[in-house]
This record gives structure tokens, C-alpha cells and sequence, in this order.
């Protein structure tokens, strides 16, 4: 390209530039603010001993993350561990649950919209208020639901059950928490995916004589393949997000074996003060999920899929 053709488009792209300026500069500066400070300053801290109280940042290298990896009783590798059991239970349980739900409100003839917002209203209601509905579902008494039914109403069992002071059943009570809450989600999604699909599929499968479920395995399952991978990489995604659940119900106990990161990085920031530490641990927090993403977006060849939508 001659240079007098490349000056005259530099000039025309800086003038459009400074044209656009004034507009993007609002946006651009709350993100500055908000975001890229914030970001290079925790990165920043992860390196380093970071008294609040007296404003000093002493340069401390790996050490903060030396004391994550090996320190005695950490809670790390538990939340590490519990992060990914989330993932790996809720994540299908999710996917499974809004498909079948959105086949069967998108089957209906009348009252869509009644379903529709039945399903949704987990997703909207307030973390507090639906921790403090499962504390009433498990809670370790005869006043908590699950119990009174076991031991009182069927009789399955002499002693009340501690369930959120209990390692596993502790978590089972998060798992189950993060299903309920986030299926409705998930239905949303899969029912404005069941739109796309044509209805000539479902009626030459009804003249063949396939039934609901053979038209949900063999028609939806197939055809929503690319909401499925959108669906799967955001609950991926967001186990590495959960927090409240874990605040609400088990607060990490007992020892920290029903800890997740998010937590962990709480309770190292707020309740004993050790800054660097929870850094490191964000730090490592967001690692895990660009290599998850990274390793799911290949392995389920999403670009593929794109590519093959385009044409």
C-alpha cells in the first residue's frame, strides 16, 4: 500500500477516534476504575505483605503462595477439591433438568408463562432468603423439615441427622441448594433454544410413531448441542463462583472440608487480615477457570460449532 494511501486512512481513523472519544471515555473510565485497577492491585498484593491498618506493601514474592499450598490445617486443598465436586454434580444435574423442563412447558398447549415463572422465581429470589429456607430443610434439630420426617413422621432413624455439620451431607445440602436455585436459569435458556427448532421435525416423528421421549432424545438433545455448550461453560464457570451457599448454610465447617475458594479467599481477607493470601488465592481462582475454559472451548470444539452454524 503506498504511504500517501496509508496516511490519508490514519488520519481518517484518528478523526472518527477522537469523534467517538467523548462518547466511549464515560464507559472507559468506570472500567478503568472499576476493573483494570483493581485487577493489577490485587495482583499486586498477591506478591506482597499487606497491612491495611498501617498502608505498607512489603515485596514478599511466592510466599503468600508457599503458605497456601503447605500451610498445616489449610483449608485450601479442601476448597480446591469442593469447588470442582460442585462443578462436576450440579453442572449436569442443571443441564439435564432445564432441558426436560423446557420440552415440557414448550409442549404445552396453555399456561407456558405461569411454568415459566414458577421455574424462574429460584433464580431471582434472594440468596438470604433461600439459605434460610434450607437451614429450616436440614437444620440438625426436630425443627428442621428433613428430620422431623426421618425421625418423627417414618421413623427411619432414632437421632436427629446434623446435616450442615457434617462433611458430606453438608455439601449435599450446597449441591442441592445450587441445582434449585440455578435450573430455572437453565430452562430459560433451553426454552428460547426449543424456538428455533422446526415443528416438521416433531410432526414426521409423530407419523413415525415416536414418543415424547424418543422425540426429546432424538430431535432436542441433537439440536440444541450449541446452547448445551454455552449452558455447560457458564455453570463450569460459576462453581468456581459459589459462595453465599457455603456462607448460608455450613460457613466452611466443620474444619473447612465444606469450604470452596470464594470463602476461603473471605475468610482469609476479613476474618484474620491476611491480604497477600487472599490474593494469591483469586489469583489462582481465575487461573483454574481460563484453563477450564480453555481446555472446555477445545475439547468441545465450540469454534467448530460456530463455524458450522455460520454456514
Amino acid at each position: 500500500m503506498p504511504y500517501d494511501m496509508k496516511k490519508q486512512m490514519w488520519k481518517k481513523n484518528r478523526k472518527g477516534l477522537l469523534s467517538a472519544f467523548p462518547f466511549i471515555a464515560p464507559g472507559l473510565l468506570l472500567v478503568c476504575v472499576f476493573v483494570l485497577y483493581p485487577m493489577f492491585f490485587t495482583l499486586r498484593i498477591a506478591f506482597s505483605d499487606y497491612q491495611i491498618v498501617k498502608r505498607e506493601i512489603t515485596w514478599a514474592g511466592i510466599d503468600n503462595f508457599v503458605s497456601v499450598f503447605t500451610a498445616q490445617n489449610s483449608s485450601f486443598w479442601y476448597a480446591f477439591r469442593n469447588n470442582f465436586l460442585y462443578a462436576i454434580i450440579t453442572t449436569p444435574c442443571i443441564i439435564f433438568l432445564g432441558m426436560f423442563f423446557a420440552f415440557l412447558i414448550n409442549n404445552l398447549s396453555k399456561g407456558r408463562t405461569i411454568f415459566k415463572v414458577g421455574f424462574y422465581l429460584p433464580v431471582i429470589t434472594s440468596w438470604v432468603i433461600v439459605g434460610l429456607v434450607f437451614q429450616y430443610l436440614f437444620n440438625s434439630s426436630n425443627r428442621g423439615l428433613i428430620n422431623y420426617v426421618i425421625v418423627d413422621v417414618l421413623h427411619l432413624s432414632k437421632d436427629y441427622i446434623p446435616w450442615l455439620l457434617r462433611e458430606w451431607t453438608g455439601n449435599a445440602a450446597i449441591w442441592i441448594m445450587g441445582i434449585w436455585k440455578n435450573t430455572g436459569w437453565a430452562m430459560l435458556i433451553y426454552t428460547a433454544a426449543l424456538q428455533g427448532i422446526s415443528m416438521e421435525l416433531y410432526e414426521a416423528a409423530s407419523l413415525d410413531g415416536a414418543s415424547s421421549w424418543q422425540k426429546f432424545r432424538g430431535i432436542v438433545v441433537p439440536m440444541i448441542k450449541p446452547t448445551t455448550y454455552f449452558v455447560l461453560v457458564n455453570m463450569v464457570i460459576g462453581s468456581f463462583n459459589v459462595f453465599l451457599q457455603v456462607m448460608l448454610l455450613t460457613s466452611g465447617k466443620p474444619n473447612g472440608t465444606t469450604s470452596v475458594l470464594q470463602f476461603l479467599l473471605y475468610d482469609k481477607a476479613f476474618n484474620q487480615f491476611k491480604f497477600g493470601e487472599a490474593s494469591a488465592i483469586g489469583l489462582i481462582t481465575t487461573i483454574t477457570i481460563i484453563l477450564l475454559t480453555v481446555i472446555l472451548n477445545r475439547g468441545l470444539k465450540l469454534d467448530t460449532v460456530d463455524k458450522e452454524e455460520t454456514l
